[in-house]
């Protein structure tokens, strides 16, 4: 008899363990469990046909009246018994409510110690494939702020002025995200940060984008259908950059093609970063810190992207772990000035698992618009 049972309580939307684990999602929660090797899902009468043809193969759909429902307790206990378990193994994100009522009830509930399913990070095809959407939508909304940045004209106040009006990031950002809603997908918190505000790597960006300074446009759709990510960097200058943002770009991209060259089965992570790193180092970017503010390359190069924006592994100073084919990563250095703002260029690599890194993203790199 297994004493311990996999279990998830999720909405598809908001876990991507359940989406990976059931194969859909539903804006509402459900539950998913795993025992000797047979895995099936708990659904409300809203969800059952839907779930029935969309569940992932080898997933049993069952009804919550099979479990004594609509009481969740009522219903695990009677999982528990039907699969004569003592308790269920569930994600570090699990709700505390839950498993203190479980507790309640006489059940054993345990906390994974790290990823859930650590097979996540090695891709199918498929869902390489369903990357790969994400991130031809992400470049449809970066080539969109190109072109509104080409129809535009600089002000004599040094502003960017777009059909009648003062060019803000709010502007620009809505221009991005509903290219990318019209391909389906679901924009989250892009980036249109200009000037100074290019030097906060997570700033959003607010107001208006000035001319002749860097623009940082960071994008990162998740699919509607499928859940599946892209992300996607570009930092261009409406105008005329200056020598030293021009350098700065150089750097950027150097290190960027220096650390895709280097994604493969086998490659050190930290190598990989570090490698990107020295390479901007060179170039004459130092990194450090000045009063409350960091300068210079102070995050890592890059994360694995899936159904999450941000998973295993990381390419970083921390992980040794050598890349063993199947992974999605990006490649994304930075250099940030609060002096002038900010450069990341980013694209997405795929270690094949015959060895090589493929490059899945196609949009070109430039640094100005007329």
């Amino acid at each position: 008899m297994s004493k311990i049972a996999r279990l998830i309580i999720a909405s598809g939307e908001s876990s991507p363990d359940m989406r990976y684990a059931a194969g859909f999602s539903t804006p509402d929660e459900f539950i998913w469990f795993e025992a000797n090797g047979d895995a099936g899902v708990i659904c409300s009468p809203l969800e059952f046909s839907r779930a029935v043809k969309q569940a992932r193969p080898g997933v049993t759909v069952h009804t919550e009246a099979e479990f004594g429902g609509p009481d969740r307790i009522d219903m695990l206990k009677n999982l528990a018994a039907r699969l004569r378990v003592q308790g269920f193994l569930v994600p570090p994100e699990f709700p505390l409510l839950w498993a203190d009522r479980l507790r309640e009830a006489g059940l054993a509930v345990r906390a994974a110690d790290g990823t859930y399913f650590p097979e996540r990070e090695f891709k199918s095809a498929q869902e390489v494939e369903k990357v790969v959407e994400s991130q031809r939508a992400a470049e449809a909304g970066v080539r969109r702020a190109f072109d509104v940045l080409r129809e535009s004209r600089i002000t004599s106040e040094g502003l960017i002025e777009w059909r009648g009006g003062i060019l803000t990031s709010e502007m620009l950002r809505s221009e991005i995200d509903i290219a990318m809603v019209r391909l389906g997908m679901e924009p989250t918190g892009t980036i249109c940060a200009g000037g100074a505000q290019g030097a906060q790597p997570h700033n959003t960006g607010s107001g208006p984008l000035p001319a002749n300074w860097p623009i940082v446009m960071d994008i990162f759709p998740r699919s509607a259908a499928t859940g599946y990510w892209g992300d996607l960097t570009r930092t261009v200058v409406k105008g005329k950059a200056s020598d030293l943002v021009k350098k700065a770009f150089d750097a950027v991209l150097a290190a960027r093609e220096l650390g895709k060259s280097l994604v493969k089965v086998g490659a050190d992570p930290a190598e990989i970063h570090n490698a990107a790193a020295r390479s901007m180092e060179r170039a004459g970017f130092h990194t450090g810190r000045s009063g409350e503010a960091d300068f210079g390359f102070f995050h890592g190069l890059g994360h694995g992207v899936g159904l999450d924006i941000h998973e295993a592994p990381r390419l970083s100073p921390r992980n040794r772990v050598p890349l063993r084919g199947g992974e999605i990563v990006t490649v994304e250095p930075g250099l940030y000035y609060p002096e002038w703002g900010g450069i990341r260029l980013e694209d997405l690599m795929f270690v094949e698992p015959g060895g090589a890194g493929r490059c899945l993203t196609e949009v070109e790199t430039f640094l100005e618009i007329d």
